[in-house]
């Protein structure tokens, strides 16, 4: 394994959990100290403020950008003492919990022979992707978020889907040779779901409002998947294309999921959607307080909060681009939001 340099890139990016989850996901992963090497370590964690891919690629090659960004959890940029002794405590203490907290438990009505199947299915198809095999001193994991999914159309980026095609990149890797990319917010979303029971190979609908980088993965993953899309029309509309068909369906609703953020008000449709649907989600992520089993309490009630669907598709990344060998080793999306309420809670206690 190699060393890390990870980043989230977009505007605005402060607010950003993902560097925490990077670092409770690594922590997990390096304490099954009999499977995984010495030398997999996080060798740099930052937010990168930009409104342009070519920066997100700068901070690559260059590995900082001239203005440090305050990280509102801990009110520092990273490198500076504050922030590496706050997210060291917070670690600790995720660190500290094994199992998935009972309110967070999955919901999956797949038997546990069919989940072992698809994580062979999976770990095979990327053994047989493009993805990068060399053993490297050191790597460079990027998300990206808005504005910056839909801007990354290159012939020097090798995609290993068609993230590019339907403009919508949110994961960047480069293992010392090249850049890689793909799209997972749409797995993610795929993986929430089933994990709250709702199975998108039998058909499941999905309602989304909104038509950004997000929808579109998911859009696009989810009709790959089996299921049915409603596209709802929001402050964007999902906009058309070959990648996506049956936008339109009337019936049942098992999904709704909110990419516009913020009340729907008198959106007619949405309103409706919103009614019918069995799980919903928020793709935003909204300011949580209290002490972690409060936290927990709210992560377990609907409308689900975004972390859901930011635990999950980081989940993706690292099971299906950057260490899919590591598939089977990674913790559960209950067990990750377990961790990532105690990590939260830890940290406020100190900025208080």
């Amino acid at each position: 394994m190699a060393g890390v340099r990870y980043a989230i890139a977009g505007s605005p990016v402060e607010h950003s959990l993902s560097p925490l989850l990077l670092a409770i996901v690594h922590d997990h992963l390096t304490s099954i100290k009999s499977k995984i090497t010495s030398d997999f370590k996080i060798l740099k964690l930052d937010l990168v403020d930009t409104s342009t891919i070519e920066d997100a690629l700068a901070w690559g090659y260059a590995g900082s950008m001239p203005n440090s960004l305050p990280w509102k959890l801990t009110g520092a940029p990273f490198g500076k003492f504050r922030t590496t002794e706050l997210l060291g405590k917070a670690i600790a203490a995720s660190g500290e919990i094994l199992d998935c907290s009972p309110l967070l438990e999955s919901k999956s009505t797949k038997s546990l022979q069919l989940q072992i199947q698809e994580m062979s299915n999976k770990m095979q198809s990327m053994t047989n992707s493009k993805l990068p095999n060399a053993v490297l001193n050191e790597e460079i994991w990027i998300n990206l978020t808005s504005p910056l999914k839909h801007t990354l159309v290159s012939n020097a980026v090798s995609t290993i889907d068609n993230s590019m095609e339907i403009l919508s990149v949110n994961c960047l890797r480069w293992d010392g040779q090249g850049w890689f990319c793909g799209t997972f917010d749409g797995l993610g979303v795929i993986s929430a779901a089933d994990y709250h029971g709702i199975d998108v190979a039998n058909g499941a609908i999905i309602a989304i409002l909104g038509g950004g980088g997000a929808a579109r993965s998911t859009a696009h993953a989810w009709i790959n998947g089996g299921g049915k899309v409603i596209a709802l029309e929001g402050r964007r509309a999902l906009s058309e294309g070959d990648w996506i068909d049956g936008k339109q369906y009337n019936g049942e609703i098992d999904v709704f999921i909110n990419f516009d953020g913020g009340d729907i008000g008198t959106n007619r449709e949405a309103n409706i959607a919103h009614d019918k649907a069995e799980l919903i989600f928020e793709a935003p992520y909204s300011l949580m307080q209290g002490d972690a089993e409060e936290r927990i309490s709210q992560l377990a009630q609907g409308p689900f909060d975004g972390r859901w669907l930011l635990a999950s598709q980081h989940l993706e990344c690292w099971s299906n681009f950057w260490t899919p060998q590591l598939g089977d080793m990674l913790p559960s999306v209950g067990l990750l939001l377990t961790k990532l309420a105690y990590a939260e809670a830890t940290m406020e206690s100190y900025t208080k």
